[in-house]
């Protein structure tokens, strides 16, 4: 008998504070309601326009399932251009700011080619 009490008391839950269970809960709630236009940041959209378009009946809408796929690649291992998730915002890391300001000085060497044409 005492053994089985003393087990029980081992295998004890944790004791959590009410503002721990409080953030879990609404950190719960929040993914319940999230939908797939309020994960997907739209300053992508406007930072790159035209690289995440699709075309639909002739007209260009933003492309929501490249734009997660490319946030869930950058922030893997072994680019860490971006950290953060869906739930918390995304941010770019030094190495993505990096990156991006190459992409950008790119962009613009290739526009002014373009246009002096």
């Amino acid at each position: 008998m005492n053994r089985r009490k003393r087990k029980a008391k081992q295998r004890a839950k944790p004791n959590w504070s009410t503002r721990r269970l409080d953030n879990w809960h609404e950190e719960f709630r929040q993914r319940q309601r999230a939908n797939w236009s309020e994960l997907v940041p739209t300053k992508a959209v406007a930072t790159y326009p035209g690289s995440f378009d699709a075309s639909f009946a002739n007209r260009k809408v933003p492309d929501y399932a490249l734009i997660l796929l490319t946030l869930a690649e950058a922030t893997k291992r072994e680019w860490r251009y971006a950290a953060g998730n869906w739930f918390k915002d995304w941010r770019l890391t030094r190495k993505g700011r990096a990156f991006a300001r190459d992409v950008q000085r790119r962009r613009n060497a290739h526009l002014q080619v373009r246009l002096a044409a």
